[in-house]
C-alpha cells in the first residue's frame, strides 16, 4: 500500500522551519514571545518592538545568548501573555 504523500513545510535558505508573522500573532491575541537558547535559558520579550511583516524565525539567529554565549534560538509566541480565547479558537471564531 503506498504511502500519503508528505506535505513539506515551507523552510529558510538554512533549513529552519518559516514560523508565522508578528502581525499573524497578534491577530490571535498574542503580545509577547518566548526566546529559549538552545542550553536551556529563556526569556519572555514583548513582541512590540517587531513589525507585522516580521516572521518570528527570521528574528531567531540574532540572539545571542547571555549564559553560554551562543547564537541563534527557538522563538516562540507567548500564550500565557495574550488573549487565550482568541489564540485556541482564532479570530473568526471569536467574531462570532
Amino acid at each position: 500500500m503506498p504511502r500519503p504523500a508528505r506535505h513539506q513545510a515551507p523552510t529558510h535558505a538554512d533549513g529552519r522551519p518559516l514560523k508565522i508573522t508578528f502581525g499573524e500573532m497578534r491577530e490571535m491575541g498574542l503580545r509577547g514571545v518566548l526566546v529559549y537558547c538552545h542550553c536551556g535559558h529563556h526569556v519572555a520579550l514583548d513582541a512590540d518592538r517587531w513589525p507585522d511583516n516580521v516572521r518570528l524565525s527570521d528574528i531567531e539567529p540574532r540572539f545571542i545568548c547571555q549564559g553560554c554565549g551562543s547564537r541563534g534560538a527557538d522563538v516562540r509566541p507567548a500564550f500565557e501573555r495574550g488573549n487565550q480565547r482568541l489564540a485556541i479558537i482564532g479570530m473568526k471564531e471569536a467574531a462570532n
